[in-house]
């Protein structure tokens, strides 16, 4: 997308994307996408299985076709995603194949792969947007949500901070946190050392891990702990309006009480995800939203048509009236905020 008049972009897609809601029609183009590039991870994470499938990567011809059908759609910015994305040995490959289409790439990593022999390849080969998942740099908390030591991760996310300068293309890196009763008194520690290193911050609240289908019972609030997350909640936006880095709005921050005590959504809520977004698995498989079933596969499917088909526009009317596992996550519903696309949508137009 290029236009001189990127501030006026926020609303304007806005508007269209209500017009799409209201008049059951499609209006937008999706403005991100998810493709996956493995199914397996290095880390043992508590709230997900991932780790215990077989150490497969998506052959990267598949990669590269899922992402020309997407750049055909019109998708702004694909984000790689797993499993673990670092673990793809031809990731560098791929990346440099989306920067010749000229869409914008994201990946998340654990962090344990940010060595320098590792990350320059994927760096030099132009990516845009890098997320560091960090739940805390306590090292026992690290461990028993994580399932791997920490002083590696830490490691190589001040050698990134150092070096990100090196990296023009790399306009964004942050960390992202996932909120558990294993964390939630260490959030401010993690908030203060990203800041220190000039590093933005945002935080999801735990959910089941949807490639696995995995909730822990050991990270799970119960409801009598609303109080204790609504304290956290009001520390995190003080703490925003105070300068820190972090990069949430305050009304996706003030959800988590109710979502990660009672499973419920803000009233009146509409999941828009089936318009703005989506989702491509590891077997090319896609899908309206992770956790819901394939509408098609790109072997056999293109993506256009898929996407203007009839099963896809009844899924996105169900995920409208929340017909599906009801997430909170920062995909589904930060992507409809204005500030949120006034920070995405001028990057869009300089890329």
């Amino acid at each position: 997308m290029n236009t001189n008049n990127s501030s006026d972009q926020a609303p304007s897609y806005l508007e269209q994307l209500s017009l799409s809601v209201q008049h059951d029609t499609l209006l937008v183009a999706p403005l991100t996408a998810g493709l996956d590039t493995n199914n397996w991870c290095n880390s043992k994470c508590e709230y997900c299985r991932m780790w215990k499938n077989p150490a497969v990567n998506t052959p990267l011809q598949d990669l590269k076709l899922a992402v020309d059908e997407l750049c055909e759609l019109g998708v702004y910015a694909i984000s790689l995603t797993g499993g673990e994305p670092f673990l793809h040995d031809e990731l560098p490959q791929l990346i440099g194949h989306m920067r010749t289409r000229g869409v914008i790439s994201s990946t998340m990593t654990n962090g344990m792969l940010l060595k320098p022999a590792h990350l320059l390849p994927i760096l030099e080969a132009g990516l845009n947007s890098l997320y560091v998942s960090l739940d805390t740099i306590n090292p026992d908390t690290y461990r028993k949500i994580r399932g791997v030591p920490l002083p590696p991760v830490l490691k190589g996310l001040e050698y990134l901070s150092q070096r990100r300068q090196d990296f023009p293309g790399l306009k964004s890196l942050s960390v992202n946190c996932v909120v558990s009763r294993a964390n939630i008194e260490e959030i401010d520690t993690l908030v203060k050392y990203c800041s220190d290193l000039n590093i933005w911050v945002g935080f999801q609240p735990l959910h089941a891990t949807f490639g696995s289908g995995h909730e822990s019972e050991k990270l799970a609030f119960s409801e009598g702990e609303r109080p204790r997350i609504h304290i956290l909640i009001e520390r995190l936006i003080q703490m925003k309006q105070d300068g820190h880095l972090i990069d949430n709005d305050v009304t996706y921050l003030e959800g988590f009480p109710d979502f990660l005590s009672y499973r419920q959504l803000p009233d009146g809520f509409e999941c828009t995800a089936g318009f703005t977004t989506v989702a491509i698995d590891y077997q090319l498989n896609v899908r309206s939203c992770w956790p819901m079933k394939p509408i098609g596969n790109l072997h056999t499917d293109k993506l256009t048509e898929l996407w203007y088909s009839e099963v896809y526009n009844q899924r996105r009317a169900a995920m409208l009236k929340l017909q599906c596992p009801k997430c909170w996550l920062r995909c589904h519903t930060e992507h409809r905020s204005e500030q949120w696309l006034k920070r995405f949508l001028p990057r869009v137009s300089t890329e």
